[in-house]
């Protein structure tokens, strides 16, 4: 696989899964454990860095005009408060 492959908010995500998984068992020798952790600090920050750029990125015309997106509480079920309401 390319690295411009590998390198996808998806992809990164996906292996940050993975990561936490193994950390959460347990059963990992300590040199194995510190290398997924510093892999998973790395998959994290790109992650962090992606969202930062789409939250930038993200714009709704209101009126006519750009207007930056206004972010709304998230419930812990992962919907937001009016939609958790519903």
């Amino acid at each position: 696989m390319s690295a411009k492959t590998d390198n996808t908010f998806e992809k990164k995500m996906a292996r940050l899964q993975e990561i936490v998984a193994a950390l959460e068992s347990g059963d990992l020798p300590l040199e194995k454990g510190m290398a997924l952790y510093k892999e998973g600090a790395a998959c994290s920050r790109y992650c962090r860095e992606q969202l930062d750029k789409a939250r930038h990125e993200l714009e709704i015309w209101q009126d006519g005009q750009a207007r930056p997106l206004e972010s709304r509480p998230v419930a812990s079920s992962g919907l937001n408060a009016e939609e958790e309401a519903e």
